[in-house]
């Protein structure tokens, strides 16, 4: 009886231990029933038919693949007809487990798929624009890199835009009806997966366009410096004639100021002598005579005067004080 039980244990435990798996946090675990999916398990401890049920874990978190895994360089033609070469990452999960096993079954690559439809929406968004337009990274309606990358992100997830989006829009961004056909072919949703985020990492050119633009990018710097260096002299000399306006000012005013104040001194200075010299009449014309002589003495001038004349009447004040002694 002992050796009966011993294998029927072994049994049950062996029974027990394959009946029974754990789904970790971040997976999902897809119960196949005859290869059908009869159920989906959260993370947690479940139990299964042993022998009859089949378990597949997937990966639940958000994913990344980028352009570069395959070591091959991705070329695009934009509308220049000029050649790039992008390096660029989306990140996706897994939205709808039952397709997406569907998918996985019939021998099919989710990431070789997305990376297909990928390829050929980015190509297709980047043939509409400039290269000015795919380096810029403004938040433009319908160009610059930002808004090419939503676009492409709502192609993969089957989003159509709106027609109030894209008023007023040039007829290269106007959605049509072929666009929405086309929109709907790169969707992703039928394979069960959401697209998160499209990025572009790098865009490359190659040598003869990146020397085109870097060209074309010094010759508009130096446009712009000549700009700002003519709006400095066009400043500075402006500067400098309010400065010389405003310094001619000063001086006038302080010529004037200078010429009021010299008038009024010389007015004093009259007004002082008149009031001196009139308290002494003589001693007034004394003073004349001694500055008329002073004046008239200078140098080798000739001067013909009778010398009875009145200018030398103080010549003659020593000859006059003798007779008077005398």
């Amino acid at each position: 009886m002992r050796k009966i039980i011993i294998p029927i244990v072994i049994i049950l435990i062996g029974i027990l231990f394959s009946s029974v798996y754990v789904v970790e946090e971040g997976t999902r675990g897809i119960v196949l029933r005859f290869n059908k999916i009869i159920a989906l398990s959260e993370p947690g401890l479940h139990f299964k038919l042993p022998g009859v049920d089949n378990v597949r874990i997937v990966d639940a978190k958000i994913q990344t693949t980028g352009s570069s895994n395959n070591g091959v360089e991705q070329k695009f033609i934009n509308r220049e007809k000029n050649y790039l070469i992008v390096d660029y990452f989306v990140q996706w999960k897994i939205t709808n487990f039952n397709r997406y096993y569907e998918t996985i079954a019939g021998g099919n690559s989710i990431e070789d798929l997305l990376m297909a439809r990928l390829n050929g929406r980015l190509r297709a968004e980047i043939g509409k624009l400039d290269i000015n337009d795919i380096i810029n990274d403004s938040n433009a309606e319908t160009k610059s890199r930002n808004s090419l990358m939503l676009r492409v992100k709502d192609a993969l997830n089957g989003k159509q835009q709106k027609n109030k989006d894209i008023e007023g829009v040039s007829s290269d961004y106007q959605v049509n009806q072929s666009q929405i056909d086309a929109e709907n072919i790169t969707s992703m949703r039928a394979f069960g997966i959401e697209v998160i985020d499209v990025r572009i990492k790098q865009i490359d050119f190659p040598a003869a366009v990146s020397k085109s633009i870097y060209d074309r990018m010094s010759e508009e710097r130096k446009v712009f410096a000549r700009d700002k260096r003519f709006q400095g002299y066009k400043k500075a000399e402006e500067i400098r004639a309010q400065s010389k306006l405003t310094a001619t000012k000063i001086l006038s005013e302080a010529e004037k100021q200078a010429r009021t104040i010299r008038g009024e001194g010389d007015a004093n200075a009259a007004r002082i002598y008149a009031e001196a010299f009139s308290k002494d009449l003589e001693f007034y014309n004394f003073i004349r005579s001694l500055k008329a002589y002073e004046e008239s003495f200078k140098g080798n001038d000739i001067m013909v005067i009778s010398p009875d004349s009145e200018f030398f009447n103080y010549m003659k004040l020593d000859t006059n004080i003798k007779s008077d002694r005398k």
